[in-house]
């Protein structure tokens, strides 16, 4: 094959995919309607870095423990290169919600028997020492965690390779057509951008506008994070969670946050929003923020692309019109595919957490290597299942056959699924 890829989209997902090919000697279009990387979702000061372990170890801590312990590998590398990423492991500290929730995490690490290395769990005294501040419980410490400015890992991502990586910034991609052996993306005026025989949808949720992804159910999130104004070496020092955040000091400011709303397209700050994440912060470090007013905060909107049941969607793309509703059920493997199209999309909140490990992947999937994960999460993130989701429903209910049937009827994730 030729080994030329188009990327549509220049934020986590895309410069992680684009990263990861260049390192396999690709050439790569990488192409942005904004004018230059990680200005959509994944332009926030700073992102967290930490897994999330569950009590049944179940797909979605699986999955953030092994894009974590891939991140960290991936960010020393790329800061061992001499590229200009920011990011700080500052450790990590997920308070308990409540009674319960200390009892749920200290059973995970009593059964999990982690490495003390990499999460222990601490009660409410030397959470408040790690904190530098008060804190109502105790929860677990991740020493290895912190935070990451994910618009400059895109930077890094891409400079890593960037004689390999040609770059097309403000230049929308209207349309995306494969007429032969080729991929073509054009712009509104049906000007040709760039052709290859691999195209990779990137773009977060505008991967919809396009026909063979519009049936992907991803919904956008709208996110609002909270800047503080803070001086250096203050309290905490830490990333400190607790259904929200908050960061140490970055260049004098401090993130709080965020807000969620699904199918909220408002991109103007908000105060009632700001007024959320203040209740956040004391939720999180009691009292901090009495003398802060919503009204008088800076922050930055973001719009984060969601999968229906809080998994990334990593691999090739599922061919939609050549699925019979009526037929019976196949296995996933045995989805038709649409030749040379992928897709890497629906981080959530997770990108900092998620996109190299993805960008990795997908990049096995492209170039016929072994996988990083074992075949069960490798279907997990499968883009294809939402194709059986929908077709089985139709099955089982007896509805009219839609080709948007998954995207329309899939339930939004929760916003504490999303954020803890």
């Amino acid at each position: 094959m030729n080994r030329h890829a188009i990327v549509i989209g220049a934020g986590l997902a895309g410069s992680s995919a684009a990263e990861r090919l260049a390192a396999r000697g690709w050439t790569i279009d990488l192409i942005d309607a904004a004018d230059s990387p990680g200005r959509g979702a994944s332009g926030n000061l700073a992102g967290v870095l930490r897994p999330l372990p569950s009590l049944d170890d179940n797909r979605l801590a699986r999955l953030t423990r092994a894009g974590f312990e891939h991140a960290c590998r991936h960010f020393a590398a790329l800061t061992a290169s001499g590229q200009a990423l920011r990011w700080a492991p500052t450790g990590v500290l997920h308070l308990a919600r409540d009674d319960r929730h200390a009892a749920t995490q200290q059973l995970v690490v009593e059964r999990q028997q982690p490495a003390a290395d990499a999460l222990r769990f601490v009660d409410r005294e030397p959470a408040s020492r790690l904190a530098g501040w008060p804190v109502a419980s105790g929860g677990w410490w991740f020493p290895g965690g912190g935070w990451v400015d994910p618009a400059s890992l895109c930077r890094a991502n891409l400079a890593q390779h960037a004689t390999a990586i040609r770059t097309h910034y403000a230049t929308e991609v209207a349309q995306i057509d494969r007429p032969g052996d080729l991929w073509r993306a054009c712009d509104a005026a049906g000007a040709l951008i760039a052709e290859a025989p691999v195209l990779v949808v990137a773009n977060a949720s505008g991967a919809r506008r396009f026909a063979v992804t519009a049936h992907l159910p991803l919904r956008a999130a709208r996110g609002q994070v909270s800047h503080l104004g803070a001086a250096a070496a203050s309290a905490p020092a830490i990333v400190v969670c607790r259904l929200g955040y908050v960061t140490p000091a970055i260049d004098g400011v401090r993130c709080v946050g965020a807000t969620f709303r699904i199918d909220d397209d408002e991109t103007a700050l908000r105060d009632t929003d700001h007024a959320e994440n203040l209740a956040k912060l004391d939720f999180i470090l009691p009292g901090y923020g009495s003398a802060l007013a919503a009204s008088k905060l800076d922050g930055r909107v973001g719009f984060r692309p969601l999968s229906p049941d809080r998994l990334p969607m990593i691999g090739a793309v599922g061919d939609a019109s050549a699925i019979d509703a009526d037929a019976p059920a196949r296995p996933l493997a045995e989805m038709p595919r649409v030749p040379g199209l992928y897709v890497i999309n629906g981080f959530g909140a997770r990108g900092i957490v998620w996109s190299a490990l993805a960008g990795e992947l997908l990049a096995c999937q492209i170039a016929g290597e072994p996988l990083p994960l074992v075949d069960e999460l490798v279907s997990a993130v499968d883009p294809g299942r939402f194709l059986l989701r929908g077709r089985s429903r139709r099955v089982r209910t007896g509805a009219e056959p839609s080709k948007n049937d998954a995207a329309a009827k899939a339930p939004a994730p929760t916003s504490r699924g999303q954020r803890d």
